[in-house]
C-alpha cells in the first residue's frame, strides 16, 4: 500500500510517497516512486516545482580548467582574471559540510575565466575558473 506524506526540508516541501510493506510480505512490483519538490501556492496548496539543473555544472571541464572538488559553496575568489599563480597557490575557498577547503593551483599561469563568485552554489566537477 502506498501512503503519501509531506515533508519539510530547509523550508521546502516534498511531497513523498512511501510504499508500505509489512513484515515478510514481498515489495510489489509498483513502479519506483521518488521525492518531488514542491511551492506553496495561493489557497495554502502546493504545486509541483520546475526542475532546475545548473548549466554551468553540465559543462565539461576543458583545458586549463579549475574545477571544484566538491559540491558547496564558494566563500572566497583569491584571484582575478589577469592574475599570474604558481603551482600550490590558493584560488578560492569552497565551504562543503561545514568544512572550508581550499582549491590549489594545479599548473602555474595566468587566469584566464573567473566563473563563480563567492556566494555560489557548486557541483562537483563543474569548472569555476581556466588558468593559461
Amino acid at each position: 500500500m502506498t501512503r503519501l506524506f509531506k515533508v519539510t526540508v530547509n523550508g521546502r516541501e516534498y511531497d513523498v510517497a512511501v510504499l508500505e510493506l509489512t513484515p515478510g510480505a514481498a515489495p510489489s512490483t509498483a513502479p519506483a516512486l521518488s521525492a518531488q519538490p514542491t511551492e506553496p501556492v495561493a489557497g495554502g496548496v502546493a504545486a509541483a516545482a520546475p526542475s532546475r539543473t545548473p548549466s554551468v555544472a553540465a559543462a565539461s571541464a576543458g583545458a586549463g580548467d579549475e574545477v571544484a572538488q566538491m559540491g558547496g559553496v564558494i566563500v572566497q575568489v583569491n584571484v582575478k582574471v589577469g592574475q599570474t599563480v604558481a603551482v600550490g597557490e590558493s584560488l578560492l575557498v569552497l565551504e562543503a559540510m561545514k568544512m572550508k577547503n581550499h582549491l590549489l593551483a594545479s599548473r602555474a599561469g595566468t587566469v584566464t575565466r573567473v566563473l563563480v563568485a563567492a556566494g555560489d552554489a557548486v557541483e562537483g566537477g563543474q569548472p569555476v575558473l581556466t588558468i593559461q
